[in-house]
């Protein structure tokens, strides 16, 4: 098919002019002479680019070869001049133009292997995600054997380790204690590191004030000696300077 025989299939589109929408009927394919093309599709309420395409390159080759509506819109870059090539007169172009239809398988090809990889990455990324939901699913939820209550908010610590320190934020380092009562002493009159409640395998706990705390740690309203062990049970009430907090034991709940 000589150039002559081209020019009659040429139309123009001037920039932002729409060739053709996504479900549009057609059987016609389009080849750019010059200018550049956006290729787009809506995806949830909006357009989104697949790729531009410029001269030489070539689109709408489905609804020739397969008669289906179209999976996504053109839309003119740039102003551009194309070859409209309808269902017709497609089969003469490729007999006489063998190289056209090579152009044409080539590209095809391409787009095939270009889908190929689209699929192995949402596959891969689909993978990942299964894993990491299964992940979640199988992780095991910390073993709350007691809490304590602030009498003061009335917010909630769980006790979820062995040894679980009780005190505030060390701003400097960035520590955080299991039972952080940073908010709960605003004035800061808690030491940073003030106790720990221990639990044994017997699920027995018991609360030990720690080396260098300044304002006191109470059971009951009694003062305890620092480093020595007092025996916790369900209803006891904690003081940490002046932080009021009372202990329950889940086990001796149930």
């Amino acid at each position: 098919m000589s150039s002559e025989v081209f020019d009659k299939y040429k139309v123009s589109f001037k920039k932002g002019i729409v060739i053709f929408s996504e479900g549009d009927l057609g059987n016609e394919m389009f080849i750019i002479q010059n200018g550049k093309v956006r290729i787009y599709k809506n995806i949830d309420g909006f357009d989104q680019t697949l790729t531009v395409l410029e001269k030489g390159d070539f689109f709408g080759e489905m609804s020739v070869l397969e008669g289906m509506p179209r999976s996504a819109s053109a839309e003119a870059e740039e102003d551009c001049e194309l070859i409209k090539i309808n269902s017709a007169n497609f089969v003469a172009m490729i007999k006489s133009n063998v190289e056209i239809a090579i152009r044409i398988m080539r590209k095809l090809s391409l787009r095939l292997r270009e889908a190929n990889v689209q699929i192995e990455r949402l596959m891969h990324a689909s993978t990942e995600m299964l894993s990491l939901t299964e992940a979640s699913k199988s992780k095991k939820e910390p073993d709350v054997k007691a809490y304590l209550v602030s009498t003061m908010t009335g917010k909630t610590f769980p006790i979820t380790k062995n040894e679980s320190y009780i005190g505030r934020i060390d701003r400097v380092t960035g520590a955080v204690p299991e039972v952080d009562l940073s908010d709960e002493d605003p004035k800061r009159f808690i030491s940073r590191r003030h106790a720990k409640i221990v639990r044994t395998d017997d699920d027995i706990f018991s609360l030990v004030e720690e080396i260098g705390t300044v304002n006191g740690t109470f059971l009951n309203n009694q003062r305890l000696a620092t480093g020595t062990p007092m025996a916790l049970k369900n209803g006891d009430v904690l003081t940490f300077a002046n932080i009021n907090l009372t202990f329950y034991n889940t086990a001796s709940e149930s």
